[in-house]
């Protein structure tokens, strides 16, 4: 059955009870609509059936036999026809398919004729789905088109040269000179149009950022006009004049200041007044002071107007609306990285929201909480933290325990409070801690020549190990310490020996016990408190706000404890293993005590049957290294182990902020500071400029260690001549890092004012005319992918562009490529994307990179690359500066 009309079929739908109908309806619909395609050749029909099917696309079914037809029905001479069919082309095509340059010349023949709506049909249809061919196609006639008498012209042709622009950024400068025209235009729309091309235009042309930078004035006294005049009945929302309009004079703005000193002194006082005038009562007004404070931290603006755009994120905070909160943390995550010390006033806030409903708000709250550590309030976030983590969400808590981790360690003043964080953090977290974190624990202790910490930090684990072994992590490291240190962990001074009932008191019973540990542990003479095996040996978690408990056992306890460790079923094996080998060392700790002996044989023996092999066979070296035969070599072997020695890799610079490094929104360019030598006046004395330098020093000292991010590839931070040297717990140390965290912060390229434009002695035909530009530069050739560099230049430019082809010479397909890159801070590198993610064998991908470099300083390149081979990932990072040295 196929219904003729649509409304027929739309009714059909309607009625269908279940699922199962309505796909029935549609399988019918679209065989009888397929029939007539290829039988019927009336235009009537076509228009009917191509309306059906976008209906039936809307639905979610698919529709792409219909995508000739449509096409067919845009090339009719009817407006009805036309209308139906570009809307199913801008809806079932895209510009990747090769279908679409058949559109090419109905575009061309509609956009020169005299109807202006058809004209505007065809200007729609191009901006939504133009590909790079179909936009140098028809690029001349958007051009024309710009300079239409009629409005409703006008401002369709800016959106199709929009999407021009973007598709085919060589032709941006055809547009540049009809910009001004356009932003001056009374037409609303025709403005909004304009402010649009423009803001495209500057990301990809000198000559339309010089432009923009020109009509700043304009900008900010139409912006001013829109904040200040009586809202237009016509555009106005919410009793807020026009929203949109002066949304998108903030955006292009955001743009045209970005580096311009000059430019960004225009626009302060309108960003302020924009500031204080709106509110966040309705989510229009809250979308203006958004973007007000998003472009006052995008450009080098006054202080005040930074710490005024902070305070309205903070303010945001507050807000009922999830969706300004989600923003607000997203940005203030970015903007922590210069401007830290007034995002710090919105810390309680900022650690509030970590216990939100709405998980989003969690996440970026988090996020926003480790960026904000720093040494002055790294114990403050750090219990805030630890107090969330128990009911933290499954996903998150690996990412929690890690940052907690790094922030410990970059910020801890003593070795004490060290431990005892870690220790915490293992008891409430320890399942997600990773091994290299935890070697770096157990390194730690190990390496202090005072046994006062290794004291310590043994009977801590000892207790807490009394209490819960459900963390795996903190079950290795306890009984590591156990084993190791059990002559400390026993060890009484005679105070200690005066209050040795207090203490036993004090402290918590050891874990269940079930009948077969009565023999193991029958000899020792002590009391055993049995509790029910049903009840989990979990407790519930410690108070942050008192001390470790300490347990200062016999050494029955500490053998009662390992061996009911290692009968546990909740603990790992490799868990298991490390408390046979803690039993062990026991023994030999206590070796002039036969009863210790005794039952840990015991213990040992009865994993020498363990369905594991690796703990059945420790148990059994272990029975064996503990009996009468090796008694001469027992005590050598049983010797305290030297420091562990492994390859220890440091954190990444962007460890306890990534969400900065993902911002690609938001750039963050801090206003130079006055020097003493700018001022008018006599030059200062040598100690007024030492005080400067202090105080320089002493605020950079305050920076979150994520201000390093934007250090990358420097040969070496410098540091003020008054500074004290760094200790080794230090976070600036990091920024040495050999990461390429920031890549992502750095991918936009800036364009340079003629101003700071470097003359090179080589004439520009003469760098465009050199060999070695052209020329292929392996970089790169591992596991079958082999990547390689051509440089090429164009005149008067100071921009390298780097085609990097991705070739597979292996046997076997390589996916999921990525490739990020890094330059000095000298210069600046824009990152196209790659034409595919995926090789065969024989083929290859490519990928642009721009890179500018103003000063003429020798291309270094540090690039990352990870891809999927043969089902196997692959990840390198690697320098490269081997460019010949006119390639500059």
């Amino acid at each position: 059955m196929s219904f003729f009309r649509l409304k027929d079929l739309i009714r059909a739908v309607r009625v269908c009870k279940t699922a199962t109908d309505e796909r029935n309806v549609i399988r019918r619909e679209s065989a009888a609509i397929r029939t007539s395609f290829k039988e019927v050749e009336s235009q009537d029909a076509r228009f009917v059936n191509v309306q059906k099917l976008l209906y039936i696309y809307l639905l979610g079914f698919p529709v792409q036999f219909g995508q000739l037809e449509c096409l067919k029905l845009a090339a009719s001479p009817r407006f009805s026809d036309k209308r139906v069919g570009y809307l199913g082309v801008t809806l079932l095509l895209d510009e990747k398919q090769d279908i679409l340059t058949l559109l090419t010349n109905s575009l061309k023949n509609d956009m020169n004729n005299a109807d202006d709506y058809i004209v505007g049909l065809a200007l729609i249809t191009l901006s939504c789905v133009a590909s790079s061919e179909v936009a140098n196609d028809l690029a001349d006639e958007v051009e024309r088109l710009l300079d239409s008498p009629r409005s409703y012209l006008r401002k369709k042709a800016a959106l199709a040269a929009v999407r021009i622009v973007r598709r085919e950024p060589d032709l941006a400068d055809a547009f540049v000179g009809r910009v001004g025209a356009l932003i001056n235009d009374r037409h609303h729309g025709v403005k909004m149009g304009g402010l649009m091309l423009l803001e495209e235009l500057c990301n990809y042309s000198q000559e339309a950022l010089e432009t923009g930078r020109k009509l700043v004035s304009v900008l900010a006294r139409q912006l001013r006009g829109l904040a200040t005049s009586e809202p237009s009945p016509e555009h106005s929302v919410r009793g807020i004049n026009d929203p949109f309009m002066q949304i998108s004079l903030m955006r292009l703005m955001r743009v045209v200041a970005r580096g311009s000193q000059e430019a960004s002194d225009e626009l302060n006082d309108v960003l302020t007044l924009v500031a204080t005038l709106d509110d966040t009562a309705s989510n229009v007004g809250t979308a203006i002071l958004y973007e007000c404070a998003v472009t006052a931290l995008a450009i080098p603006s006054d202080q005040p107007l930074r710490v005024l755009a902070i305070n309205l994120l903070g303010k945001f905070l507050a807000n009922t609306d999830n969706n300004a909160r989600y923003v607000a943390l997203a940005t203030l995550s970015a903007a922590v990285i210069t401007e830290a010390p007034s995002v710090q006033r919105h810390r309680d806030t900022v650690l509030q929201c970590m216990r939100d409903d709405d998980i989003s708000i969690r996440r970026r709250a988090l996020d926003l909480s480790f960026a904000l550590i720093n040494a002055d309030n790294v114990k403050h976030i750090v219990n805030e933290i630890l107090r969330v983590l128990p009911q933290a969400d499954i996903e998150f808590r690996s990412s929690m325990v890690y940052r907690l981790s790094a922030a410990i360690t970059l910020y801890a003043d003593s070795h004490e409070w060290h431990v005892e964080r870690m220790l915490r953090v293992l008891s409430l977290g320890g399942n997600y801690l990773n091994v290299r974190d935890l070697h770096k624990f157990i390194r730690l202790i190990a390496a202090q020549a005072d046994e006062s910490l290794q004291r310590r930090a043994t009977r801590i684990s000892f207790a807490l190990l009394d209490r819960d072994i459900s963390q795996d992590k903190m079950v290795i490291a306890g009984v590591w310490l156990i084993g190791e240190y059990a002559d400390l962990l026993v060890a009484r001074s005679q105070q200690q020996q005066a209050a040795e009932s207090e203490v036993v008191a004090g402290a918590t019973k050891s874990p269940g016990l079930d009948e077969d540990d009565l023999d193991i542990l029958g000899a020792l003479g002590k009391p055993i408190q049995k509790s029910s095996p049903s009840e989990p040996h979990v407790s519930a978690a410690l108070d942050l706000d008192q001390e470790l408990p300490e347990a200062i056992p016999e050494p029955a306890d500490v053998v009662r404890l390992l061996a009911s460790i290692s009968r546990s079923p909740v603990i790992s094996s490799p868990a298991r293993r490390m408390t046979l080998t803690a039993l062990a060392k026991v023994a030999g700790r206590f070796a002039d005590q036969p009863s210790v002996l005794s039952s840990v044989r015991s213990a040992l023996a009865y994993h020498t049957h363990s369905m594991d092999q690796e703990v059945q066979a420790r148990a059994v070296e272990f029975e064996k290294l503990l009996g009468n035969e090796l008694d001469a070599v027992r005590a050598a072997v049983m010797e305290r182990m030297p420091l562990p020695e492994y390859a220890e890799v440091p954190y990444e610079e962007y460890v306890l902020n990534p969400t900065a490094m993902r911002m690609k929104a938001l750039t963050v360019i801090k206003r130079p500071a006055i020097k003493p030598e700018d001022l008018i006046g006599d030059a200062p004395a040598g100690g007024s400029k030492a005080a400067a330098n202090a105080a320089a020093a002493a605020e950079a000292n305050k920076q979150s260690v994520v201000s390093d991010l934007l250090n990358l590839m420097d040969e070496a931070p410098v540091a003020a001549p008054s500074s004290p040297p760094a200790q080794s717990q230090q976070p600036r140390q990091q920024s040495k890092m050999d990461s390429i965290a920031d890549l992502l912060s750095s991918t936009t390229l800036s364009p340079i004012p003629a101003s700071s434009q470097v003359t090179s002695p080589v004439s520009a035909s003469a760098i465009i005319d050199n060999d070695d530009l052209g020329k292929d530069y392996t970089v790169f050739n591992e596991h079958g992918l082999e990547i390689t560099l051509t440089p090429t230049k164009k005149p008067n430019t100071q921009v390298i562009d780097l085609l990097a082809k991705f070739t597979n010479v292996g046997e076997n397909a390589i996916s999921d490529v990525a490739f990020l890159v890094a330059v000095p801070k000298s210069q600046k590198i824009q990152i196209h994307p790659p034409s595919g993610q995926h090789i065969s064998v024989g083929a290859n991908i490519t990928q642009l990179l721009r890179v500018s470099n103003p000063s003429k300083s020798a291309i270094r390149l540090r690039m990352k690359v990870s891809f999927t081979e043969d089902g196997q990932k692959h990840e390198s990072m690697f320098d490269y500066s081997g460019f010949p040295p006119s390639i500059v």
